[in-house]
């Protein structure tokens, strides 16, 4: 019975994405919001751009869609007529928020780039090998003998150094170290 290495589920797939996507998808949310009015307020949907872009596109992008949406936000509330009171507590908690939604993108990229990273250095031999049982060579696609560490490391990044174990020593080399 093998084991399929599979993605957890809430692992959002691998890949990259063109940054503009991120922009046009801030710019719909932003608009809807504008159309909404400024007494309706979903600031949580910021994240979802924010954090795709983190994912996808990485930190710069992420940085600067987590910074340009509540920016354009405030100029908005700044272009609606209204009291200047309902503005300036409007204005704070918009600042507030990006503060919120750059620290989650921020983390997303991290989170991004360490899986990049962890799926790149991750190689995983899988299948069964045939392995000669004296001399450890291993037989190719092929069909031919090559060493076990040529045939790993053209597999992977793995590099190989040689040294002899404590019973190889022993039943290999007592004759000719001497016991004594």
């Amino acid at each position: 019975m093998s084991v399929v290495n599979r993605r957890p589920w809430w692992l959002l797939p691998p890949g990259r994405v063109n940054p503009v996507w991120w922009v046009v998808l801030g710019a719909a949310m932003l608009s809807i919001e504008y159309w909404l009015g400024p007494s309706v307020h979903y600031p949580v949907v910021y994240v979802l751009p924010v954090s795709l872009a983190a994912w996808y596109s990485g930190r710069w992008t992420a940085v600067a869609l987590a910074t340009a949406v509540p920016a354009l936000r405030l100029a908005l509330i700044a272009a609606q007529p209204g009291p200047s009171g309902t503005d300036y507590s409007l204005a704070l908690a918009t600042v507030a928020r990006g503060a919120v939604i750059l620290v989650m993108g921020l983390w997303f990229a991290r989170l991004g780039e360490l899986e990049r990273e962890l799926s790149h250095r991750v190689v995983t031999l899988e299948g069964l090998l045939p392995i000669c049982a004296i001399c450890k060579n291993i037989r190719n696609d092929r069909g031919e003998w090559e060493r076990l560490e040529a045939y790993i490391s053209r597999r992977s990044e793995a590099q190989f150094s040689h040294g002899v174990c404590p019973t190889c020593i022993e039943s290999h080399y007592s004759g000719v170290l001497g016991k004594g």
